[in-house]
């Protein structure tokens, strides 16, 4: 997938990839979930949620042990047209538990986007894990 589609909206993509990786890293739930569509879905390996409700509680059940997230991400393709948007990113993130055990994770996101009342948002983030370091 090539990356195609107006400067602008290029650039209010990567825009909402850096404020999703910001809300990552800081464990700010609500900006996090700002950049969700309210019929937004997250999938992955470990959930499938649906809805802001259902991204809250997801969001919650992963923070509830972890005491901090390094995340970056990187976009290797966008295909814009109209208000919707395809996107593949690559993540790399180190989580820290609570209990100061350490794994970390690189993967994948398939995601469509959708631009609501002039701001892109994410419709769809589908995860596959590529490789996972987990404590033993």
């Amino acid at each position: 997938m090539p990356f195609t589609g107006p400067v602008e909206d290029r650039l209010a993509i990567r825009e909402l990839y850096g404020t999703y990786a910001d809300a990552s890293w800081r464990g700010d739930r609500a900006l996090w979930l700002s950049t969700f569509a309210p019929e937004g879905r997250w999938t992955s390996h470990l959930f499938d949620a649906e809805g802001h409700a259902a991204l809250a509680e997801t969001w919650d059940g992963l923070w509830k042990d972890w005491s901090a997230v390094a995340f970056l991400a990187e976009i290797g393709s966008m295909e814009i047209a109209d208000d919707a948007a395809a996107v593949r990113s690559y993540a790399r993130e180190v989580v820290q538990t609570h209990e100061g055990a350490v794994f970390k994770l690189c993967g994948c996101y398939d995601d469509a986007l959708v631009r609501i009342d002039g701001e892109w948002k994410f419709a769809r983030r589908d995860y596959t894990l590529t490789i996972g370091e987990f404590p033993a």
